[in-house]
């Protein structure tokens, strides 16, 4: 049945509603398309509502329950996401991620994780909470200074480990003990013998 104000359905599920290749289906600005149907969607070929092309969608869209997206997902803009994020493969951030202060990026365990790396408003912090050790694996360290200008500390595999002063080596372990650049200042000394 059509008339000036309606399109309607009357004898069943099996009437349909045909358009030309550019015939198009318009609503005015205060009128809205419902569809009643309950049909669940389980693929991008069923459910209540089944478009073969594009959508464009000028202004918000809103999903009551899941979305579930077959394929890659470009979100432009800001993204909110209120609960919780799960991915249950790799996530790649191309251009880094942040973190506000005292918000921490926690790994392992549940609740607040067993390893924390955060920044409050005044200090950086690395924090093993969980059981076991915080251990870093590595062949070469170096600890810095902010700038990376200056060694602070240096560890080498199978090799020294260095402690420095202004940028300068002052002590530095060796197979057969200790090197010290510079003055020793001691209020007790107790020498076993003499190199």
């Amino acid at each position: 049945t059509v008339n000036t104000t309606k399109l309607v359905f009357t004898t069943g599920a099996s009437e349909t509603a045909a358009f030309g290749a550019t015939a198009k289906m318009t609503l005015g600005s205060a009128g809205a398309l419902t569809l009643s149907s309950t049909t669940a969607s389980t693929s991008s070929t069923t459910g209540s509502l089944i478009v073969g092309g594009g959508v464009g969608i000028a202004d918000d869209l809103y999903v009551g329950t899941d979305l579930d997206v077959t394929g890659n997902t470009v979100l432009d803009g800001t993204t909110l996401a209120t609960g919780i994020l799960t991915a249950t493969a790799k996530t790649v951030f191309n251009g880094g991620f942040g973190l506000p202060d005292s918000q921490k990026a926690t790994f392992g365990g549940t609740g607040t994780g067993d390893l924390q790396i955060y920044h409050n408003a005044s200090a950086s912090f690395i924090s093993d909470q969980g059981t076991g050790s915080l251990i870093l694996l590595t062949s070469n360290l170096d600890i810095n200074n902010a700038a990376n200008t200056e060694n602070m500390i240096t560890a080498a595999q199978d090799g020294a480990v260095t402690l420095f002063h202004n940028n300068a080596a002052k002590i530095a372990t060796k197979a057969t003990g200790v090197t010290v650049t510079g003055e020793m200042a001691a209020t007790t000394m107790d020498l076993s013998s003499n190199a």
